[in-house]
């Protein structure tokens, strides 16, 4: 039975990413920061049962990586999938921005999904993937962040941290996946979005499974299609 780590569980792409993955019959480790709001997750519980396995913390705090090491135990993981996120100020403008609030956004859209990937890889079997949730508006390229340029300039750090760690790692062991999900209907997203949560979900986890024994580190969207960084 195949294992997978979730960040950011407790509602919209990363709940319904734990529920694709149960169905599929994985073994999920889902990590949030608080059971305080987690109802959605903990239900999942009662129909999947020892398949789920919450882990409850900050993940932003420097210990977050001890902590999912310990709930893992001796296991390995097949994949591991970072997604928590947060918009950043609702004005997104760089000139309004305070210190405290920029870092917030950095620290957890870019810094500490490189940071728990970092103390998890070792555990992601050889072949395996590690996946990150980006956005096309982290890709300078396309230049499509003018609306919320403080949040793709998060997903830009993300993507740009990614590809410098990919360099680093040389030969991968792993396939590493900053992944779009679409425009989706969530509290992010908004009810006006044309994708429902399972449908990017689903495709998500096409896209992963399928990069599974490819050493190789790509910018792609749900539905496979290869992004310009």
């Amino acid at each position: 039975m195949a294992n997978i780590l979730i960040t950011g569980t407790t509602r919209g792409i990363g709940l319904g990413l734990v529920r694709t993955f149960l169905d599929q019959g994985l073994t999920v480790y889902a990590a949030t920061r608080s059971e305080a709001h987690a109802d959605a997750l903990v239900a999942l519980g009662a129909t999947h049962g020892d398949r789920l396995r919450p882990v409850f913390g900050d993940l932003d705090d420097e210990q977050a990586p001890q902590r999912l090491l310990a709930a893992l135990g001796d296991e390995a993981l097949d994949y591991a999938l970072f997604n928590a996120g947060i918009y950043g100020p609702s004005h997104q403008d760089p000139a309004q921005i305070d210190t405290r609030a920029t870092g917030a956004l950095f620290t957890t859209n870019a810094i500490t999904p490189l940071r728990l990937a970092q103390h998890l890889a070792p555990r992601v079997v050889d072949g395996g993937v590690l996946g990150f949730t980006s956005s096309q508006m982290g890709s300078l390229a396309l230049n499509r962040a003018a609306e919320m340029p403080l949040y793709g300039a998060s997903k830009a750090a993300l993507n740009s941290l990614l590809r410098s760690w990919a360099e680093r790692s040389a030969p991968l062991r792993h396939s590493i996946l900053a992944l779009h999900p679409g425009w989706v209907q969530t509290d992010m997203g908004g009810g006006q979005a044309p994708l429902t949560v399972e449908d990017s979900t689903q495709g998500l986890a096409r896209v992963i499974q399928a990069h599974r024994g490819h050493a190789l580190c790509a910018f792609l969207d749900y539905q496979g299609e290869t992004l310009p960084w």
